[in-house]
């Protein structure tokens, strides 16, 4: 049993021995696997860096050869900008080539130029008067001569009528000009001015000659303005009756009578009068200086006129021969002394008529006037084609924009018997030549409707008459009138167009029949007051007036309608404008408040007024 257990135990030491020397040799073979593993660790990691270092060198090989590349191709790009350099040099080469003989050449050019220069002679001019001028006698002419030379200037010298009559030593001036006055002779006649002058050189310019008209201008105008008398005699077929001899004034002198005119028809208070009767109509501002603007207006802008309260002809003249455009105009203002003589314009100063009659009356006088001027323009065969061209050309160049800075109304006023006027005797003219304009003579429009409408007036569509009762009482103490007159279809025209489109104005006012408006002011308070009664041809008249007139203080005052107990609407706004319609009647009252305008309103419709 021992030895079993021994052989056992043998076998469990020698299984032990076994185990011990696998056991030994299993950590000897993880050590060497340990050591395997690190070695191929450590190979991998070389091979890693081994393959990013060939990585690297590849990536250098490729840089390099890319930049080698490129080194390649900016070398040829070099090699070609090279060759162009090279082309554009021996370009520049050759410009430069060329340059040098043009250099050479100009300066050859240049020496030739200085040396003409040398030799060429100087300018002379004389630049006023002009070649056929013609002068005054007696009145001094005043000329200008003008020398220039590139070599210097030594003498300027002026003969007249072929005798030296100045001569004036220069100090090698290039340029040189000089005025002075030449007295003109007593006698008519014609002269000679010749104008030369030396440079450093001694060199002559060649002589400029003109020649000078003088002569005696008045008799030579008045020659000229009995020939556009006798045409318009011939064209309108009426004789003066009494010898008709102008009044000559220049322009300075115009002014000055128009301002003594207006001087004498009154004080500044009667002009602070009409820019206030004005105003009640929005047509002017309250501190509008209307006597400077009618001043300059007619200053400015008027060639003649005729006055029959003196039965002046003023025509307007500086003393130079009169032109096709002057006697032109000359023609128009004849007519009007032709007028006067015939038919007596006196109503066109005659305060006792109302102002709507003197504006008819004028339009009728302007229009005619107008009529002979453009047919002694176009029929009479009194122009040359040149002075007819003449006429047209100035009626071209006044576009009128000088007058943009004054209030329409003024404007529209000075156009109206003129453009309106004409349209009117136009029409006259047309259906009965000058004996249907004897007819309007004899029974003259009489009002702005007939100037309109030349068919009411040859229908004897009268204008119907008017009448506002006094107001004073009504407006109590300090109250006074301005004016009492009649509006007339022209102004109701303009005073609608200041807030409607042109079209309805002129509609609304269409079928006017007649009117009459007073304007009070109150000096303590400043207060104006405007009461307009219209009346119309139809009812339609009245309707459509009705309907469209609200459109004014709206558009305005810029606020709605206020219905009143009387039926009336006003607008309010600092001030009252209220508007009645009853019938075919109208009435249009302007207060500082709706109380006064309320009060008005009553009045103007008391059955006793």
């Amino acid at each position: 049993m021992k030895a079993t257990i021994l052989f056992l135990l043998m076998l469990l030491l020698v299984a032990a021995a076994g185990f011990v020397f696998l056991f030994q040799g299993g950590l000897r073979l993880r050590d060497e696997a340990r050591q395997i593993a690190a070695d191929n660790d450590s190979l991998r990691a070389q091979a890693a860096e081994a393959e990013l270092e060939l990585a690297g060198e590849v990536a250098t090989r490729e840089a390099t050869a890319a930049t080698l590349a490129t080194a390649e191709h900016n070398a040829l790009l070099l090699e070609g900008q090279l060759v162009d350099s090279q082309l554009a040099a021996e370009e520049l080469a050759t410009q430069a080539a060329t340059l040098g003989q043009e250099s050479d050449g100009l300066r050859d050019e240049l020496a030739q130029l200085q040396g003409e220069a040398q030799t060429r002679p100087p300018v002379a001019r004389i630049v006023t008067p002009l070649d056929a001028a013609i002068v005054p006698l007696d009145q001094p002419v005043q000329v200008v001569l003008v020398a220039s030379d590139a070599a210097g200037l030594t003498e300027l010298t002026l003969e007249v009528d072929g005798r030296r009559y100045v001569s004036y030593p220069l100090d090698g001036e290039t340029l040189h000009a000089r005025t002075l006055e030449w007295p003109a002779p007593a006698e008519a006649g014609e002269h000679t001015f010749t104008m030369s002058a030396v440079n450093l050189n001694g060199v002559s310019s060649e002589s400029q000659t003109i020649t000078v008209q003088v002569q005696d201008i008045e008799a030579a105008n008045a020659a000229i303005r009995a020939e556009v008398e006798a045409n318009v005699v011939a064209l309108r077929g009426l004789e003066p009756l009494a010898p008709i001899t102008p009044v000559v004034l220049s322009r300075d002198a115009l002014r000055d009578r128009l301002a003594a005119d207006m001087a004498a028809e009154g004080d500044p208070d009667a002009s602070r009068d009409d820019v206030l009767e004005l105003s009640a109509f929005d047509f002017l501002e309250r501190d509008y200086d209307l006597y400077a603007a009618q001043l300059e207006l007619q200053g400015d802008g008027i060639l003649g006129f005729y006055d029959p309260e003196t039965a002046e002809f003023v025509v307007v003249n500086e003393g130079a021969l009169l032109d096709a455009p002057a006697q032109w105009t000359h023609a128009h203002e004849f007519v009007h002394a032709l007028q006067d003589q015939h038919y007596d314009l006196d109503a066109l100063t005659d305060d006792a008529v109302n102002s709507e009659f003197q504006a008819a009356v004028r339009a009728l006088a302007e229009g005619e006037a107008d009529l002979v001027q453009r047919l002694y323009l176009t029929e009479g065969g009194f122009f040359s084609q040149e002075e007819f061209q003449a006429i047209v050309t100035e009626i071209a160049q006044s576009d009128g924009s000088e007058l943009d800075d004054y209030p329409p109304v003024l404007i529209s006023s000075l156009s109206f018997p003129y453009s309106s006027g004409y349209r009117f005797v136009e029409t006259l003219y047309d259906a009965g030549g000058f004996e249907a304009i004897d007819a309007a003579w004899a029974d003259p429009p009489r009002s702005t409707e007939h100037i309109l409408h030349p068919e009411r007036y040859l229908a004897g569509d009268a204008p119907q008459i008017v009448a506002l009762p006094p107001l004073t009482d009504t407006l109590g103490v300090g109250w006074e009138l301005l004016e009492d007159d009649i509006l007339g279809e022209f102004f109701l025209r303009e005073y609608l167009d200041q807030q409607l489109a042109a079209a309805v104005a002129e509609r609304a006012a269409e079928g006017w029949g007649g009117d009459r408006y007073a304007v009070y002011w109150n000096e303590a308070t400043g207060g104006l007051v405007m009461a307009l009664r219209l009346v119309w041809d139809t009812a339609e008249d009245a309707t459509e007036f009705a309907a469209e007139y609200p459109d004014y203080p709206a558009g305005l005052l810029g606020v709605v309608a206020q219905p009143q107990p009387d039926g009336s609407a006003c607008w309010v706004r600092g001030e009252a404008i209220c508007f009645l319609q009853a019938g075919a009647e109208s009435w249009v009252v302007r207060a500082p408040d709706t109380a006064t305008a309320a009060a008005v309103l009553a009045a103007l419709r008391a059955p006793d007024a």
